[in-house]
């Protein structure tokens, strides 16, 4: 399939993209190729409509137009046991595995100089490959980070913790982070809002029926066996298990159902910091922000402040103990991807599996390849486009945008419907596009990041 994706952004206005959501460079270089291919004289062999043949004729389209339209495909394209669902984005992920995994296996085999791009993405993609080490450390590569969690003594080192663990592996408590401020578009805010549950929504911690019931009943199993990992003894693992499901439904209770979370108004609640201490005073937040690397913090948005004050409540209604196991838990879920099997095996089981329906693993070298990827995305980019991407690519793809933004201003300016006034701004706001294409003008820069083939966890 022969196709070009433009990214487009408004020069005035300023995006915040939340922690985790990592950009593909290696997706719209790929397209870059193709639009390179079918400019070129191509011979036609087949004279089929792709279309066509991905009907069903099997299946009356009354009945279901999509399996009509499309079932030929999808039996063609059976979803793999590995994942969810199957389609052309999952055909466009598996090529750019393939091409990545050219890329880390490449550096992993050359020694290449320390600090290097190659040198990184290599032992970053080693560390994770290395399955003999990862299992015979089991969790120790983040055990004095467990310690840390134990060694706390009173609530209020609760809020570093929590900050940590938000930085690194999860979002335990609450939600947490940086993001638009959806009544003043032009700034960015600190939203704090209901979460912290284990399970995908609150409903799972109450409905009755027959589904729901097994799903807390494996849950309940899972954290046993998760606590068992972190070296708890069995009595002692039933017990913190137990009490983090009471810990968990007490959270649960507070929250609103996804219904009503979606009024914009209602879950809008802007507060000072002082505001937000007094409702909350059992939470540090002053530590909790800092320790987030955000100084100087005068207001936030809360979604549910009903939330925040049963928070406030719980934090005294369970002990510290439980709190500590709670977060201990929260840190190892998020690191189990890049712990050994038994670990990674186990939070599959329950979250992949008896949730999802995914009935195996990716083969590791897959997974390897999309964290090496997710964390080093910039750097893997630089290669490819210095090793696979064809010259004058990305200058192309920019001289078929401007194109398009000039014919696309000429017809504004014909418009007979659009007011002088009007085509003034329209003209404006089009003179501010930017086309991000084929790569960055400016990448990131990551030289003073450290990469050793010794811990994957460590690494990341």
């Amino acid at each position: 399939m022969n196709f070009v994706m433009f990214d487009v952004q408004f020069e005035p206005i300023k995006h915040s993209v939340k922690k985790g959501l990592i950009m593909k460079q290696i997706l719209i270089s790929i397209v870059a190729c193709s639009i390179l291919l079918s400019c070129q004289p191509q011979k036609q062999t087949n004279t089929t409509d792709p279309l066509v043949s991905h009907i069903d004729a099997t299946v009356k389209p009354g009945d279901d137009f999509f399996d009509y339209a499309n079932g030929s495909w999808f039996k063609a394209n059976p979803i793999a046991a590995s994942e969810q669902s199957s389609g052309i984005f999952q055909v466009i992920q598996d090529t750019i595995n393939a091409q990545i995994l050219k890329i880390c296996k490449s550096s992993a085999a050359t020694q290449s100089p320390e600090g290097s791009n190659k040198q990184k993405i290599g032992d970053f993609y080693f560390s994770g490959m290395d399955s003999i080490s990862l299992n015979k450390n089991g969790i120790e590569p983040i055990r004095k980070y467990l310690d840390q969690i134990d060694q706390a003594k009173t609530p209020e080192e609760l809020a570093v913790l929590a900050a940590f663990i938000h930085k690194s592996a999860g979002a335990p408590m609450f939600d947490f982070g940086v993001w638009q401020d959806s009544k003043i578009s032009s700034k960015n805010a600190v939203n704090i809002g209901q979460g912290g549950l284990s399970l995908p929504d609150r409903q799972f911690y109450f409905e009755k029926d027959a589904r729901s019931v097994m799903i807390r009943e494996k849950f309940v199993a899972h954290l046993e066996n998760m606590y068992k990992i972190m070296g708890y003894d069995a009595s002692k693992a039933k017990q913190a298990a137990g009490n983090q499901m009471k810990l968990e439904t007490a959270l649960a209770s507070a929250s609103r159902k996804k219904e009503d979370t979606r009024d914009p108004l209602k879950n809008y609640t802007k507060l000072t910091s002082s505001q937000l201490s007094a409702l909350t005073p059992n939470f540090n937040w002053s530590v909790f922000f800092k320790e987030s690397g955000l100084a100087k913090v005068d207001s936030v948005i809360v979604g549910q402040p009903e939330f925040l004050t049963a928070l406030n409540s719980d934090l005294k209604k369970f002990g510290l103990n439980d709190w500590k196991n709670y977060l201990k838990y929260k840190f190892v879920r998020g690191m189990s991807s890049y712990l050994d099997d038994a670990t990674y095996n186990e939070v599959f089981s329950f979250y992949a599996q008896t949730l999802r329906g995914v009935k195996q693993p990716k083969p590791r070298w897959k997974r390897v390849v999309e964290q090496t990827d997710g964390y080093l995305g910039e750097l893997i980019g630089q290669v490819y486009v210095t090793e696979y991407l064809p010259a004058g690519t990305k200058e192309k793809l920019q001289e078929i945008g401007t194109a398009i933004k000039d014919v696309y201003a000429e017809r504004i300016k014909n418009l007979d419907w659009m007011s002088s006034a009007t085509k003034e701004k329209a003209l404006q706001k089009l003179g501010t596009m930017i086309m991000k294409v084929g790569y960055p003008d400016k990448w990131k820069d990551l030289s003073s990041l450290k990469i050793s083939r010794e811990s994957l966890a460590g690494n990341v």
